[in-house]
């Protein structure tokens, strides 16, 4: 974060990450509690706020679904394009 050239388009990324980690470590924790063939789907991304009279919009970043022992068995994100900043008209 230090070394970005703008800091706070940087940031809600940097928060991102940060979350990911965290969420990995509770899908691991939980995942086990699925009955069945149950799958855990994650979907993870930021909020972009804009200024009044735009929309805001959320960007997703990753789609992950997980079996009920913590190993992922599909990563959608390619399939939603995650990351890839929408165009408006």
């Amino acid at each position: 974060l230090e070394a970005a050239d703008d800091k706070m388009t940087e940031l809600p990324y940097a928060l991102y990450d940060a979350q990911k980690k965290l969420m990995d470590t509770i899908v691991q924790a939980g995942c086990g509690s699925v009955a069945g063939e149950g799958k855990v789907a994650v979907l993870g991304g930021v909020q972009v706020n804009t200024p009044p009279g735009k929309s805001d919009y959320f960007l997703p970043l990753s789609f992950e679904v997980y079996d009920n022992k913590g190993a992922m068995i599909e990563d959608l994100g390619e399939a939603i394009e995650a990351g890839k900043k929408p165009t408006f008209a």
